[in-house]
Parts: structure tokens; C-alpha cells; sequence
């Protein structure tokens, strides 16, 4: 009972820092409940009353009610965050599967690059555990033996670029939307690698998984910081599997040994403007374990300022056997909540942690990695580590090699990585699906009248400079693709994809950005082709 009571009290502590409709519990059971589907089958516009009708098919296994929501985009997809306040028919909870359910959403002005993410949720329990338990030692001594190499600018380009790219394909492997940050460093061009698993209801709140790929000019980096990446990349790989409310981010920063160039840049100019950073988890050399007395060396001053820690190293003889969570005292909510999960989680992992005052300034050893710009910036951030220098002989060396990591502690970290960020983003029992996209702020019904047959006007004026009005005519509902074309037949521009209903339609086309020439329109449908040629002359 005892053991029964410490464990739940370890959850409701690691659940503490979920959100607070968060109807997914750290513990849950195992369940063979499948993930509810989704598939949006029509998105239509009804012009009189200013509204976008989206139809879906929604199917459940277990024929368990779903919580529908919706979500809006005005930049095709990159993120969906645009407001949908206003919403009417099968949405919300409970929805009960079926075919032919619908969402009307009522706007008071169109976005541009429009697309529609419908959700699906049947509220059952996601086992942690199980996900946790997912990290495979195999995968990170594969990405091991990948990473490790002299990745410098000057001294390991070849290898260094060998990485990036690396990151890069495994990221869009993954689903991921990736980006790159790109900057200039005395010549080099440096990069930062984002790789962004999207959140569905609370996209804007993000976590940050992070680590450094590059080294030192003489070093293979395996420890420092080959660790972190291949941390990351596990991670990646396990979590995008899942969907969850907030969205979780991937960075491999460069630069961090010239003094965390990547993570400062990123934090003064690449963080974007609707992202609400909730937590970073840095991983800094999270891969090197000794258990002989005295392996782990304590800074002058640590046991005045940290004397609990201090006494917890020397209870084991100096051993350097636990991980060191490291915060600042804004970041101590995040803090606890690691600990709490990987105890939870990971119960054999040896976890030490503390936290300095304000942004670090007072202990240096204790910022020399890329949370310490996140610190300066006011987010809560972690920093992971083995102790660096103060336990790894190999530190700065060419020994710091592949043969030198701990795989069992390296695979524990991951763990107790996983099992936080899963826990705090909120993972979903959920699916979605996505809609295509077009731009109805240049589209107007112009007649409700239903046509008798398809049809595609010549645009007028013809010539134009730089806009022009392209007619198209439905005799009923139908998905279509409205394009333009150069005269080599390269698509130029899509001036409208989606459903629409039967109507009569009025496109505005602005060319401003295309040379003089020849162009064509083509209108498609699964019905009805048809393509005109207009003449651009400026």
C-alpha cells in the first residue's frame, strides 16, 4: 500500500505541470483502444453567409464519442493558429462517428492561404510508460556511430556537413516541419536545424528538445556532444508517432563551442512571434558514466553553494553515476517536473538537481551551454549533464570517442527526456486531417444562381496590368484547381484549390510579381478542364 501511495504521489506531482484540461493521467493503463479517424471529405465556401462549411467522415473502432475540434490556417498549413471562434454543427464533445458531419465556420474576413485542420480525440488514456519504453539503445549507438567525428567549421567540415545533413533528412523523416536558421559567423554559414512537431489544439505553446552538433577543433565529440543529438533524434523518432496538444520542437544548434553563437542568435532573432516557448530541455554530454570512488570531481565552491547535492555525491564515494538536472530558480517548476517523471519513468535513473540564482552569473560552470541564452531571455530551460570536464577525462580530447559512452545511462536519459516532454505537451489519443488550401479573398460569388452547365471565362481586362478577373461558373458542388501557367507550361500561381459550392464566381488574379508575357488558366474539376490564354503587359 505504502509503495502504492508514493507512486501515485510521484504522478500527481509530474502531472502537476500538464495543463489543466489535460484528461490524459502519467499512469494510465495499457490499452488496445484504437486511435479514432478522420478525413475531411469537402470544404466549401457559402458566400451568403460568410461561412466555410467542412465536411468530414469520422470512424472509432470502439464507436467512442470524439472530441471535434477545429483549427485555422492562413498560411497554408505552416501553422494553424488563425481565430475559429465561431463554429456550429458537429464539433466540440461529444460527436458520435458517422459519415457526412459538418463544421460551419463563420468569418468576418477570409484569411489568405486558407486550410482547415479538423481533430479528432476519443479521450482514451495514452500508457507513458509504453511510450517511454520505446527508446532503443540500438537506435542511439546507430546514431552514435553516425555523429561521431571532428565537426568543425575549419578543422571537420566534411564530417560537420555530414551531420547537418543528416539532421536535416531525418527530421523530414519524421513529419516534421523543418526549417533552418541561417547566419553569418566571420564567413562561416552557420545553421541552426528546427524541426517542429505541431501541436493540434494549443499549437502556439511549444517545448524545446535541443542539443549542439558541432565540436571542438581536435575532438570526435562523442560525449560532448554527440549525446545530445542522438538524444534528440530518439526522441524525434519516438514522439512523432503521436500527437499532442502543445507542440514539441527539435533544434540542433551550431556554434555553441565558439560560445554559444546558435542558441543566442536563435533566442534574439529566431524565435517566432506567435510561439509561446513553455520549457527547453538541453542535453549537454549526457553519455559518460564511471563508478569508481572519486571519478566525479566537485568545482571549488560547489558544496557552499550546493551542500544537499555536494553530500549526495559523497554518500557514493564520488561515484559519477547520475545525471545532473541543472536550473536556474525561474525554471524550477520544470525542474521538479523532470525529476518527478524520470523517477516516475525511469525509477533506475540516479538524478541530481539544483538550481542557481537569477540567470547563473554567479556560477559560471553552471551556463556553459545553450540553455543559459534561454535563462537570459526569462524562458525556463534545463541543462542536462554528466558533469563534462568534472567527471569525462576525455573532455576537449581525441578521446572522446565512441567507445567511451554508456549506452545503458545514455538510454535512460532519453527516457527521462521522453517521458517529461510527453507529459507536459499533452500527449493525445487523437488523429487529424487536413484540408487543401485556396485564397477565397480574391474570389466572390457573384450569383447564388444555380448555372446550367460549367463554364470559364475570358479574363477581362485582356491585356492586363496587373490585375485581371477570371469568371468560372458550378452547376453544382465540386472540388476544383484554378491555376495559371507560363507559356513553357510551369504552374505559376494557384489562384483557388478546394470545394466550392454551386454558384456563379468572380476571381481577381494580380500579377504584379510575373514578367510581361503569355499565360494560361486552366480550371479544373473531376467533371469538367478547360483553358483560356490571357496576355500580361506592363
Amino acid at each position: 500500500m505504502k509503495k502504492h501511495f508514493i507512486l501515485a504521489s510521484i504522478a500527481l506531482i509530474c502531472g502537476l505541470f500538464l495543463k489543466s484540461d489535460l484528461l490524459t493521467p502519467p499512469f494510465a493503463e495499457s490499452s488496445v483502444n484504437g486511435v479514432p479517424q478522420i478525413s475531411i471529405t469537402g470544404t466549401e465556401i457559402v458566400g451568403s453567409i460568410n461561412a466555410v462549411k467542412i465536411t468530414y467522415n469520422l470512424s472509432d473502432a470502439e464507436s467512442d464519442p470524439c472530441r471535434i475540434s477545429l483549427r485555422i490556417s492562413n498560411d497554408s498549413g505552416k501553422t494553424f493558429l488563425f481565430p475559429s471562434d465561431s463554429l456550429s454543427g458537429d464539433i466540440g464533445y461529444p460527436v458520435t462517428p458517422g459519415t457526412n458531419k459538418q463544421i460551419y465556420w463563420y468569418y468576418s474576413s477570409f484569411p489568405s492561404g486558407f486550410s482547415a485542420k479538423v481533430i479528432a480525440d476519443d479521450l482514451q488514456p495514452v500508457n507513458i510508460q509504453e511510450v517511454v519504453n520505446q527508446t532503443d539503445s540500438n537506435s542511439l549507438k546507430n546514431s552514435m556511430q553516425s555523429i561521431v567525428g571532428i565537426r568543425h567549421r575549419t578543422a571537420g567540415p566534411v564530417q560537420l556537413q555530414k551531420v547537418k545533413d543528416s539532421i536535416n533528412t531525418w527530421f523530414i523523416r519524421y513529419g516534421l516541419k523543418t526549417s533552418i536558421q541561417n547566419f553569418d559567423f566571420s564567413g562561416y554559414n552557420a545553421q541552426n536545424y528546427l524541426g517542429r512537431l505541431q501541436g493540434t489544439t494549443r499549437e502556439d505553446t511549444t517545448y524545446i528538445i535541443d542539443g549542439h552538433y558541432e565540436t571542438v577543433s581536435v575532438s570526435p565529440g562523442a560525449d560532448d556532444n554527440g549525446t545530445a543529438i542522438a538524444a534528440m533524434l530518439e526522441a524525434a523518432r519516438i514522439l512523432s508517432n503521436y500527437n499532442f496538444r502543445n507542440t514539441i520542437k527539435f533544434i540542433g544548434f551550431d556554434l555553441e563551442e565558439s560560445g554559444l553563437v546558435g542558441s543566442s542568435r536563435y533566442v534574439s532573432q529566431g524565435i517566432p512571434s506567435y510561439e509561446k516557448i513553455a520549457g527547453v530541455i538541453n542535453s549537454e554530454m549526457i553519455g559518460y558514466y564511471c563508478d569508481a570512488p572519486n571519478c566525479q570531481q566537485i568545482p571549488s565552491g560547489f558544496c557552499t553553494l550546493f551542500p544537499a547535492v555536494c553530500d549526495s555525491i559523497n554518500s557514493q564515494q564520488g561515484k559519477g553515476n547520475f545525471l545532473m538536472n541543472v536550473a536556474n530558480v525561474n525554471s524550477n517548476s520544470l525542474r521538479y517536473a523532470f525529476d518527478s517523471c524520470a523517477k516516475l519513468y525511469v525509477p533506475e535513473l540516479r538524478v541530481l538537481s539544483l538550481s542557481t540564482p537569477g540567470n547563473g552569473s554567479s556560477t559560471p560552470d553552471l551556463r556553459r551551454s545553450d540553455h543559459a541564452p534561454f535563462w537570459d531571455a526569462g524562458y525556463k530551460a534545463l541543462m542536462l549533464t554528466d558533469g563534462a570536464n568534472f567527471r569525462n577525462p576525455n573532455y576537449h580530447t581525441a578521446n572522446d570517442t565512441y567507445q567511451t559512452i554508456n549506452f545503458k545511462f545514455l538510454t535512460g536519459n532519453v527516457k527521462a527526456i521522453i517521458a517529461t516532454v510527453v507529459s507536459l505537451a499533452g500527449i493525445q489519443h487523437s488523429s487529424f486531417s487536413v484540408s487543401g488550401f485556396f485564397n477565397p479573398n480574391k474570389i466572390s460569388q457573384s450569383s447564388s444562381e444555380i448555372p446550367e452547365h460549367y463554364s470559364l471565362g475570358q479574363n477581362y481586362p485582356n491585356p492586363f496590368n496587373p490585375s485581371t478577373s477570371i469568371d468560372f461558373s458550378l452547376p453544382v458542388s465540386s472540388y476544383l484547381k484554378l491555376t495559371v501557367y507560363d507559356i513553357l507550361g510551369r504552374e505559376v500561381s494557384v489562384v483557388a484549390e478546394g470545394n466550392f459550392i454551386a454558384g456563379s464566381y468572380s476571381a481577381d488574379y494580380d500579377a504584379s510579381k510575373l514578367p510581361s508575357g503569355v499565360y494560361f488558366y486552366t480550371l479544373k474539376t473531376e467533371k469538367f478542364t478547360e483553358t483560356k490564354k490571357m496576355l500580361l503587359v506592363k
